[in-house]
């Protein structure tokens, strides 16, 4: 329907600009015609007035030389019209400028809509998303709440309103609500671990120092919170300790219902972080997160992973370098790195050894030799598309801050690619350059195809949604 309104509109614009055009010939046709009637008449009146003696014949030859002047006037006057300025502005250019502007305005109005236009994009009335956007409904009853929970502030109603900031995926502000609910006394774990996860999808995807406080906070009064086993599984992988990620996920496999929508997730987790560590998944014992452990070493690193400002969600993966890590430059860690730094030299075919070092490299803020590490394992397996992600990890850690998509990166991305074409990590870094370059078009389809891959519940997935719903399609 809204295309017959678009081109009947188009119509009429047409129209409007055409009339004139179409009409000036006979219009001013017309005026001259009329100008000669009314001279032969004015000569007709000469002739009578001499006749009844009202003229001599000499006033009556100069009125007929004043009235043939005229028409004469008339007959060969320059004609003023819209087309006056090009050559030849009679009735074929007056055709050809009509045709013209029947031809350029609706296919100028077309090309302008495909460039700048999104013609993909469905509709998405008000009360439709109300009703169908759940994140959208969320962010309505958000602000809605929001204005009572201020008039009346309560520990509950801040935990109602964060919640409701979470479940429209506005992060920062469920963090500072659920901040306003804990000073309050709220100390439930479904609000400490919404406020983890909350703050590690603020932090480019990175659990950060306060996500893991939160999330042990949660265990510690709910020892089957599965949000916050994950999370703190994905800490341990972060940090390159991934035979206790995946022990973590195991044990959280091993008590989930059959049915929970996270499995798929999580056993995608487990499979890939286990071919990443270059073991067998099964050789694994399922345990549960060391909560005094972590808990120490969270207070240890300190500031390893410093809050940073979202400038975009990205995989774990590829999270960039701690703007600060002072904690991970503590002699005890930089030791331990250098252990691995040389066990590496005189064990060089060690694929996931330089995997490890290249990752602690990147926590450490150490982005140029993260990349040597990273190149030294995609000597060894060149097409393994586990070993390239970890490039484009140390890669991103290198990069300069702000710039989402480096060319190098994408790079690295696109070779994933070729080996692996549904990767969805690789498929939505890919996609960042082409919405970059302004092919929103692109972008589109390859994070669509991203999504076919990525579990629902996934961080990425979520990003991707995000990104989805905004991009600009050209």
């Amino acid at each position: 329907m809204i295309w017959v309104i678009l081109v009947l509109l188009s119509l009429v614009i047409v129209a409007i600009l055409l009339v004139p055009f179409l009409r000036a010939t006979s219009e001013l046709r017309r005026r001259a015609d009329y100008d000669i009637v009314v001279y032969r008449s004015q000569l007709a009146e000469i002739d009578t007035e001499i006749e009844e003696g009202l003229l001599t014949a000499e006033q009556a030859d100069a009125a007929r030389a004043e009235v043939h002047r005229r028409m004469l006037a008339a007959e060969d006057a320059e004609i003023k019209h819209p087309l006056s300025f090009l050559p030849g502005s009679g009735r074929y250019a007056r055709i050809i400028a009509a045709v013209a502007i029947g031809v350029m305005v609706p296919a100028g109005a077309l090309l302008m809509y495909g460039a700048l236009g999104s013609p993909n994009l469905p509709g998405k009335p008000y009360m439709w998303r109300v009703h169908n956007d759940p994140a959208f409904a969320a962010s309505v009853t958000a602000d809605t709440l929001a204005a009572i929970v201020e008039a009346k502030p309560s520990a509950e109603g801040y935990a109602q309103l964060a919640h409701t900031y979470f479940a429209a995926q506005q992060y920062e502000p469920a963090i500072a609500a659920y901040r306003h609910a804990f000073a309050m006394g709220a100390k439930d774990p479904v609000s400490w671990s919404e406020f983890g996860e909350a703050t590690v999808m603020a932090n480019n995807g990175a659990v950060v120092p306060e996500a893991m406080e939160a999330f042990i906070n949660a265990l510690q009064a709910e020892p089957r919170s599965e949000r916050s086993r994950f999370y703190l599984g994905l800490a341990e992988a972060q940090i390159g300790e991934l035979r206790k990620a995946v022990s973590i996920w195991r044990d959280l496999e091993k008590s989930s219902d059959p049915d929970a929508p996270w499995l798929p997730m999580l056993r995608e987790h487990i499979a890939a972080f286990s071919k990443q560590g270059g073991f067998d998944p099964q050789s694994i014992a399922a345990a549960p997160p060391d909560l005094k452990a972590m808990a120490s070493a969270n207070h240890s690193m300190g500031s390893a992973m410093q809050n940073q400002a979202p400038s975009m969600v990205q995989a774990p993966a590829l999270q960039p370098a701690p703007s600060q890590p002072s904690a991970m430059r503590d002699p005890t860690v930089m030791a331990m790195v250098q252990r691995l730094a040389d066990k590496m030299e005189k064990n060089p075919s060690d694929v996931a050894g330089w995997q490890r070092l290249a990752h602690a490299y990147v926590v450490m803020g150490e982005g140029n030799k993260a990349v040597e590490a990273a190149n030294r394992a995609v000597k060894l397996r060149p097409n393994d598309t586990s070993v390239l992600i970890g490039l484009a990890e140390a890669q991103k850690a290198a990069a300069p801050a702000g710039d989402d998509a480096p060319a190098d990166v994408v790079a690295t991305m696109k070779k994933v690619l070729a080996a692996d074409p549904k990767n969805g990590e690789a498929l939505f870094v890919v996609g960042l350059s082409e919405a970059k370059a302004g092919r929103g078009d692109k972008a589109k389809v390859m994070w669509n195809e991203a999504l076919k891959t990525i579990p629902k519940g996934d961080p990425l997935a979520m990003e991707i949604q995000h990104r989805l719903a905004g991009v600009a399609v050209k």
